[in-house]
């Protein structure tokens, strides 16, 4: 075959989520995939702490297992629909061209990840390690971030902090506080935590329940703005692949797919921590 996809591979490849999206605000575990699996290991429990243990006593120090749980995951496929193109050598001649297709599969695969880490990386229960804030019309949007500052405080977490607000949550501050909102516009920051905005949040039941992956907004249903650590999830890229058919007979064109195996999630996938939402 003619056509070089090891090329139009390469491009896709090269940044299939851009580096501005909030998908980066994560560890990249793209070096510990093999054979498109990732092997992580969540920690396990920290050894005691013992004051002065041997004033007064000879005995030895306890023996306390930390061995870490093993996780291993395989990486997802997602899958580009086929797009249909005439003369698919010439555009492999064409730079310019073959950027404007490749670009429109990026996107959506970007947009698809995007959501998927959206969701994973929101919390699904309000317990000791993840807060949901549940607001209602009149209350305020920048009294709910100072409290998730201070419930990341109280863990002991002020670093690598971030914040993904909703369209409605970013007029609401700019109604409660222009001065601040100027200012957050500015510094990319709000309260210790780095800035993010999305418009594909997931969705949650006006009770304050995470709704299912994909779910359709219905009357009640609540966009969340989400908070998280980026020490605490995790982002990884494995084989990237171009099919392409030249000549179909169906459409008297070149048809051409992506697939690229990736993977969002959170380390501590049995029990996550440290993620937040406002609802």
């Amino acid at each position: 075959m003619s056509l070089q996809k090891e090329v139009w591979t390469g491009d896709l490849q090269e940044n299939p989520v851009p580096d501005t999206s909030f998908v980066f605000a994560s560890v990249d575990k793209s070096e510990y995939v093999e054979n498109n699996t990732l092997h992580l290991a969540e920690a396990g429990i920290e050894p005691d702490v013992h004051e002065d243990y041997f004033e007064g006593s000879e005995d030895d120090l306890p023996l306390q297992t930390i061995t870490d749980i093993p996780n291993e995951v395989v990486l997802k496929t997602y899958s580009t629909s086929r797009t249909r193109h005439r003369e698919l050598q010439e555009i492999e001649l064409s730079y310019p061209k073959r950027q404007s297709v490749i670009k429109r599969h990026k996107t959506s695969l970007a947009k698809n990840i995007g959501v998927r880490a959206a969701y994973s990386w929101s919390p699904a229960t309000n317990n000791a390690y993840n807060k949901i804030t549940n607001l209602d019309t009149s209350a305020s949007v920048i009294d709910a971030i100072i409290d998730l500052e201070a419930f990341y405080a109280d863990l002991d977490l002020t670093e690598n902090l971030n914040i993904c607000l909703t369209a409605e949550h970013m007029a609401r501050i700019k109604k409660e506080n222009k001065t601040l909102y100027k200012e957050i516009l500015q510094t990319k920051e709000i309260y210790g935590f780095k800035l993010w905005r999305y418009s594909k949040n997931p969705l949650y039941t006006s009770a304050g329940a995470k709704k299912p992956y994909g779910s359709v907004k219905e009357a009640g249903d609540k966009k969340a703005s989400f908070t998280w650590c980026s020490d605490e999830v995790f982002r990884c890229f494995g084989d990237t692949k171009m099919y392409a058919t030249l000549g179909a007979a169906s459409s008297q064109a070149d048809e051409i797919s992506f697939a690229q195996r990736a993977l969002v999630g959170n380390i501590r996938a049995n029990n996550p921590k440290y993620l937040g939402a406002i609802l």
